[in-house]
């Protein structure tokens, strides 16, 4: 049975991050003071709002230790993001650059679920280990052939992007553990359809103040005048190309991104760039690899693209 977080547990430090010194954001000590505080009286699942940017990885990943942990699951809506997390914990790189941990921590033993779970077997192996990170779409009893888990195999579950959580697959892997304390995590608290989130809210870090902690830049609305016998697609991409061009024309270090909801509609939105703009621009989705994005992120560095879809 792993014994890794609560020996280990005395070892987190909660330090705030200055010019001089290394830490923890305002919006992640907040999260984490929260969560300490709420689990002190209460079982019920606790749900933080942070926005992108402000480090709820690293608050989600603070917290097995934080809550001295038996064996944490994590539960993430693509194998993109899946591997991201079980990368993260197998090395604890961003919770000792912060400084919340010492560099020579013992790291805890990971394993990324990549294959559908159909036997009872393979629930049981994962006993073995710490930190264990899937997706719905690899657990949850859910789907056809997927066997129920051990309820106590997992006392911690760490639920990324939950407002994906009231969705039938998240709902029946999260219901598989009731004995279990469960954190979500969301940059998105409120559903289009307004189906509401599971567990209390203990934290809420408002948008205006990430953007008062300087993790947004100013931003600057361009509008695009329609043309007529012109799609909107090409005059958007046209407007865009040129602040592009403007911007590293005045010396800034930008690059482009274009935001879509479906893979088919980015291939798409890729064919008018490329027959309407000089721009080179790469697609990334949840099902792409972890290497893939890497490859994109490096390109993205180097130069060699100017934006990713």
């Amino acid at each position: 049975m792993p014994d890794y977080f609560a020996p280990l547990a005395d070892r987190l430090r909660i330090t705030e991050a200055t010019d001089a010194v290394a830490g923890l954001r305002r919006a992640q000590r907040g999260a984490t003071h929260a969560l300490g505080a709420h689990f002190t009286l209460s079982r019920e699942a606790a749900l933080i709002s942070m926005p992108t940017g402000t480090g709820k990885t690293a608050v989600l990943m603070l917290a097995p230790f934080l809550l001295r942990a038996n064996r944490a699951l994590v539960i993430t809506p693509s194998r993109m993001v899946r591997d991201q997390i079980a990368e993260e914990f197998a090395s604890l790189d961003s919770l000792k650059s912060l400084g919340v941990l010492p560099a020579d921590i013992a790291l805890p033993s990971v394993q990324s679920v990549e294959s559908r779970i159909i036997q009872d077997e393979a629930w049981s192996e994962l006993e073995q280990y710490d930190v264990v990170v899937t997706t719905p779409m690899g657990s949850s009893p859910a789907l056809e052939g997927i066997p129920r888990p051990p309820q106590g195999l997992f006392d911690l579950l760490l639920v990324d992007e939950a407002h994906h959580s009231p969705a039938r697959t998240w709902t029946a892997l999260i219901e598989a553990f009731p004995a279990s304390r469960q954190i979500l995590f969301t940059a998105t608290p409120f559903r289009r359809d307004r189906r509401q989130l599971p567990g209390k809210f203990v934290y809420e870090f408002p948008l205006r103040e990430a953007m008062n902690d300087g993790v947004f830049g100013t931003i600057e609305f361009v509008g695009c005048a329609p043309e007529e016998g012109v799609s909107n697609d090409i005059v958007i991409a046209r407007r865009a190309q040129a602040v592009y061009r403007a911007d590293r024309d005045e010396g800034l270090n930008h690059r482009l991104m274009v935001r879509t909801d479906s893979r088919t509609r980015a291939t798409e939105l890729r064919d008018i760039y490329e027959a309407n703009t000089d721009l080179r621009l790469a697609i990334i989705h949840g099902q792409h690899t972890l290497r893939h994005v890497r490859r994109a992120v490096s390109q993205l560095r180097e130069g060699t693209l100017d934006g990713i879809i």
